[in-house]
């Protein structure tokens, strides 16, 4: 019966990558103030992004509740209602 080492595999290929992307960083033909600037300036949009997909989920979520909360006053007065 095969081993299951597929915990293993992911972790060698999260690793694998990891020092795949610091070599490409230390060995980029860029001077190192440049591949900074320009690693700066890529996190800087990416959390950016991240919080505008934070706020719109936030708002998604507000209105959610919203809604559920008036169904269930609504249902609530119905009830009260149909007694």
């Amino acid at each position: 019966m095969a081993d299951n080492n597929t915990g293993e595999n992911i972790m060698a290929f999260v690793i694998g990558g990891l020092v795949g992307a610091a070599a490409g960083i230390l060995l980029a033909p860029r001077r190192g103030c440049e591949t900074r600037k320009a690693l700066t300036d890529w996190l800087e949009e990416k959390r950016e992004r991240t919080e505008a997909f934070a706020r719109e989920e936030r708002d998604t979520l507000l209105h959610k509740k919203e809604q559920v909360e008036a169904a269930w006053e609504a249902g609530k007065k119905a009830y009260k209602d149909a007694a």
